[in-house]
């Protein structure tokens, strides 16, 4: 890398991280690095080119390709998969000749699995594609740090998975040297499973590009979209109990949880910012039209929540809530571990939690109370013939789990290697291996054609759960094209995809926005003491430390500290993107 690049990323890795979406300035495109040889190349068209290293693509068909299918035209080849098959199997295996090692760069922590090359999903990829991964993992906690600490340093991975944001965007991390321009790649046709996604799908395409057209990054692509994933949830065996119907108004909340009162004191968790809570949930404030951070009504107009006559009133009811014992006075401090005590013991009739929780609050939670039942709850509606616009918002182009390829892989000549390792990963082929795992070793396919985890840690284990042990033998995130319905979920998954599914999220602003460099950067340097003040004062109004006859100051507060520039800036991104 240039000395010039080395000094203002060395200057970068000390500014606050932004976790800002993908930019639209940078570097030019250029031209394109020669193929590295030993890579096979599929085609891009339906008819089958020779490869560059000379070998014939497989013809098309079923079992054609090394034992797996290559196809380069729709073609259900199997109609279990018909609920969302692409059909595009384009990658001609094994993608290299002689085994390769890449570097990749992703935060993990999990109890079930410390190697991910001990994942029976990267094993298998390993033997189709002759390509190894080399995992590097941050230390947990210093995910930032690790991560500005080897772009300062020039010690770069191949790639980064699921990064902070850059200084400036993805855009400017291009423009500097450290992450590469894909589009190049796409036009060369080396990615033909993505351009069958893109030319296929308008939306895909749409948010898989930035405001100028370039594609910077590889996404978790949700073919089936992954619809709401979490939101509020009630005891239904007390409501049986209470003799109340599931609350649909404001005036029904009332009444259900003043009445779980006398049975529990505080019966009410919800968690502000976390990711299980009001950050992407929207719990209770969406009912008001606010939010944590930025929404844009009527699909067009950013406003941030925070500020707006809704939050105000969403405010008024937690400090009501909170000053007649229905709120759980901790909710501030509260880890995950003490909400998912708090709920298995008693002490809550309605909270906050992933869909994913529901396993093991359903095994758990009967040893406390045999009657224990958990049932999902649509957001409360506040008027009469109200829409809600505002719950967790069903994305099919993520905006985590994205895979930037940087320079190093230039560096080395592996670019071609990557980039058709990773579109492999969105062929049906790779994708279902990510989604379910090795076929017959994860699972299998009754003759019903439903899905049975067959993977032998989880079968023979009766108090294995499922959402514990999956990292071993399937993927949950990564850069891939993702069937989310390759779980083994319990009704009461299905019953909250319906139910919170069933209220709308069109105000929510898109994952795949893009700002400018120079936009990323002031934003980045107005938000910085805002969400710390938002924070802090959503808290104090809660809790009563400060009275609401203050929140015009605090909006005025909010106002001199550049709200109104942010949100000039969100605009001008959102209005690119609905102009792209």
């Amino acid at each position: 890398m240039r000395l010039k690049q080395i000094i203002v990323l060395c200057i970068a890795a000390l500014l606050l991280v932004s976790f800002a979406a993908c930019g639209n300035s940078g570097g030019s495109e250029g031209s394109a690095p020669p193929s590295s040889g030993s890579t096979s190349s599929g085609s891009g068209g339906a008819s089958g080119n020779a490869g560059g290293d000379g070998r014939q693509t497989p013809a098309e068909g079923k079992d054609t390709n090394n034992g797996r299918p290559y196809n380069l035209t729709k073609v259900a080849y199997d109609t279990r998969q018909d609920k969302y098959l692409n059909g595009i199997n384009a990658t001609i295996l094994p993608i290299v000749d002689e085994p390769v090692e890449i570097i990749v760069w992703v935060p993990w922590s999990s109890t079930a699995l410390v190697d991910l090359n001990d994942s029976e999903v990267f094993k298998e990829m390993e033997r189709r594609t002759n390509v190894r991964i080399k995992w590097m993992h941050p230390p947990e906690g210093q995910m930032a740090d690790n991560y500005n600490l080897l772009i300062a340093s020039d010690n770069l991975p191949h790639v980064f998975n699921n990064p902070p944001g850059y200084p400036g965007g993805p855009a400017k991390a291009v423009s500097d040297g450290v992450y590469l321009d894909l589009t190049p790649y796409y036009d060369m046709g080396w990615m033909p499973n993505i351009t069958y996604l893109r030319e296929n799908n308008p939306d895909i395409n749409l948010d898989m590009i930035d405001d100028d057209g370039r594609m910077l990054m590889f996404p978790m692509l949700d073919i089936v979209t992954s619809s709401p994933w979490s939101g509020m949830w009630v005891r239904q065996d007390w409501l049986d109990e209470l003799g109340l119907s599931t609350p649909v108004t404001i005036d029904d909340w009332d009444t259900m949880l003043y009445a779980m009162k006398a049975k529990t004191p505080n019966p009410l968790f919800i968690n502000l910012p976390d990711w299980f809570g009001m950050y992407y949930s929207y719990v209770i404030a969406g009912s008001y039209e606010s939010h944590w951070d930025y929404f844009r009504r009527n699909g067009t107009t950013v406003e941030f929540g925070p500020i707006n006559e809704g939050w105000r009133q969403f405010l008024t009811k937690m400090n009501q809530w909170y000053n007649d014992g229905i709120l759980d006075p901790d909710f501030a401090t509260r880890t995950y571990d003490d909400v998912m005590a708090n709920t298995i013991n008693g002490q809550y009739g309605a909270f906050s939690n992933y869909y994913g929780a529901v396993g093991h609050l359903n095994m758990a939670g009967p040893l406390a109370d045999p009657n224990f039942k958990v049932a999902p709850v649509a957001q409360p509606l506040i008027r009469d013939g109200q829409t809600i616009n505002l719950r967790l918002y069903d994305s099919t182009v993520r905006g985590s789990d994205q895979s930037y390829v940087t320079a190093k892989a230039e560096d080395d000549g592996l670019v071609e290697v990557i980039v058709r390792y990773f579109d492999y990963l969105y062929s049906q082929d790779g994708g279902d291996l990510a989604s379910y795992g090795p076929e017959g070793v994860s699972f299998r396919w009754t003759d019903e054609g439903v899905i049975e985890w067959i993977y032998p840690d989880l079968v023979n284990d009766p108090e294995a759960d499922f959402w514990t042990l999956f990292p071993r033998f399937k993927l949950h995130g990564f850069s891939y094209l993702r069937d989310s319905t390759a779980y083994d979920n319990e009704q009461e998954v299905w019953d909250s995809i319906e139910v919170w599914g069933s209220q709308g999220a069109d105000w929510v602003i898109p994952d795949s926005i893009s700002h400018t460099p120079e936009e990323a950067s002031e934003l980045a340097g107005i938000e910085a003491d805002i969400s710390t003040y938002r924070e802090e004062m959503a808290y104090r109004f809660i809790t009563g430390q400060s009275p609401l006859s203050e929140f015009d100051a605090y909006v005025a507060q909010m106002r001199s500290m550049g709200i109104d520039r942010a949100i000039e800036i969100k605009q001008a991104a959102l209005d690119r993107y609905l102009s792209r």
